[in-house]
């Protein structure tokens, strides 16, 4: 595939596409900071030579024949134009103000792009003597987490003088990796599937979901970002999690959970939802895992009320591993195809089914969406001549996004969440209780 292709639209970019505008632009705005004197010029050759390396990054969407695709421009004086567009240098925002700084953050997610004729991403730089800023926002439909760590990676090498290699388009579908590897592993999928099914039935029951929300809205408005820094050390939740027995992905998971649980308390039958993300990219034939698009799934686990913070990572533990081997034994393949049907159903039945769901409260409740990116010092270059002093992921979504990364000896928590049901200072009271909740925890 090269320049002038039309790359089909997957499910999940479908999706996307019928829920752009309604939701907010679904992109993904990344904050960094960056230790020392960076220059405008610098940043900009890093940017403009990442858009020549990544195909997916001058596409734009084009009307087919009953569809959408994605159209590759060619890398010439048209995407200079756009570029320019797409890059610019704010002003009057006093970055080291963490409140200013998030009100940054917050404007760039909220400011849509124009998928039909600019790029598919947006940059905005501060300068800064030391401490200089750039948010990089990638359009989900362009690839997904693991992608924009990829390109992030690519802007600090380039930064520490290291090419960006140049990538080539790779099929977009995710059925090589949901579906059976052969016609006789179907019967054991479906069965599996609707196995499943009944057993989170069951788990869930009628249980409420715990939610920041504390008012429902038949609208989705703007949306707000906080960053947090929570009161332990990677070290120490490391060794907590040692001590447990557990990841420290679980851990996190788990105390979450207990923190949206504690607020219920002494309420009946009540739960925490979990959303956690899934990269399908390991389940595809050896050797033709995608590097960029949308491959990941997601699914949901549900905490209920437990003895002690041990049981609810058992619980929780048990419902993560279940989930993993059901991706592994091909048992999401039916409902998983069944999304496959979306360019059938077209953009606007689709997005009158978003519309209509969230007009009538119907959009399934989820305390959060919870993404544990790890270290950030992995996406830096082993010498870096420019590094990094804050990472502050997010993402658009319809329930809270949780994102969180370690740096050095500090733990980052970005939350984001939509302003037409959940208040900022209902989310502040949660930061702070699941501060409480980890103080009691960690010496």
């Amino acid at each position: 595939m090269s320049d002038g292709t039309l790359v089909p639209l997957n499910r999940t970019e479908h999706m996307f596409w019928a829920t752009e505008g309604y939701i907010g632009g679904i992109i993904q705005p990344y904050l960094l900071r960056l230790e020392g004197d960076v220059d405008e010029a610098r940043i900009r050759r890093a940017l403009r030579d990442l858009t020549s390396a990544h195909p997916r990054l001058r596409g734009v969407i084009e009307p087919v024949k009953g569809s959408y695709a994605l159209r590759i421009l060619p890398d010439d004086h048209l995407i200079d134009q756009l570029f320019e567009a797409a890059f610019k240098v704010d002003a009057g925002v006093d970055i080291d103000d963490p409140v200013q700084l998030q009100a940054w953050h917050t404007r760039v997610l909220n400011e849509p792009l124009q998928l039909e004729r600019g790029l598919p991403w947006k940059a905005r730089w501060i300068p800064h003597p030391t401490r200089p800023a750039l948010i990089f926002a990638l359009h989900h439909i362009v690839g997904d987490g693991r992608s924009l760590i990829g390109m992030i990676t690519d802007i600090l090498g380039h930064l520490s003088d290291l090419p960006i290699a140049r990538r080539t388009l790779q099929s977009p579908s995710m059925v090589p990796a949901v579906v059976p590897t052969s016609l006789a592993g179907w019967p054991a999928a479906i069965a599996g599937w609707l196995r499943n099914s009944k057993k989170d039935k069951a788990i869930k029951g009628d249980a409420e979901v715990l939610m920041m929300a504390k008012r429902r809205s038949p609208r989705f408005t703007t949306s707000t970002i906080r960053h947090h820094l929570l009161p332990c050390t990677p070290a120490q939740v490391k060794a907590l999690s040692k001590q447990m027995g557990t990841t420290v992905n679980t851990l996190l998971t788990a105390v979450i959970a207990n923190t949206f649980l504690a607020q219920a308390a002494g309420r009946s039958n009540v739960a925490a939802g979990i959303r956690i993300s899934f990269d399908l990219r390991r389940h595809f034939p050896e050797g033709t895992a995608p590097e960029v698009g949308n491959f990941v799934s997601s699914f949901a686990v549900y905490a209920r009320a437990q003895a002690d913070l041990k049981a609810q990572i058992a619980a929780i533990e048990t419902q993560v591993k279940d989930n993993i081997a059901r991706y592994e034994r091909r048992e999401y393949a039916l409902p998983l195809l069944l999304f496959e049907a979306l360019p059938l159903i077209g953009r606007r039945r689709f997005s009158k089914l978003v519309v209509g769901a969230k007009h009538k409260g119907k959009i399934p409740p989820m305390s959060c969406h919870f993404s544990n990116l790890g270290m950030a010092e992995a996406i830096q270059p082993k010498d870096a001549k420019v590094r990094i002093a804050e990472v502050w992921p997010m993402s658009m979504g319809t329930t809270p996004v949780f994102g969180l990364v370690t740096l050095g000896d500090k733990i980052l928590l970005a939350t984001g969440t939509q302003d037409d049901e959940t208040d900022v200072k209902d989310v502040e009271a949660f930061l702070h209780a699941l501060d409480g909740q980890l103080r009691a925890l960690v010496p």
